[in-house]
């Protein structure tokens, strides 16, 4: 929850630092389900508003976009 809590307030660094004494294997596995917690609450939510699993996906998939085109940018 620490890594979250650091990725929501914008500190990639500190997220970072919280996986750094992990292996890769464990890195990897912590991002996978992240990203799978993440995908669902989306879908979870887009279906509650009456949307479905891939609208919601892909408008998911276009604010990742656009959020790494802003982050390249600085």
């Amino acid at each position: 929850m620490a890594i979250v809590a650091a990725a929501l307030a914008d500190d990639g660094e500190g997220a970072a630092a919280l996986l750094e004494p992990l292996e890769t294997r464990d890195v990897c596995r912590v991002a996978v389900r992240l990203a799978a917690m993440a995908a669902h609450a989306l879908v979870a939510v887009a279906e509650e508003g009456g949307g479905g699993r891939d609208e919601a996906l892909a408008h998911w998939q276009a604010c990742i976009i656009a959020h790494e085109s802003r982050r390249t940018e600085e």
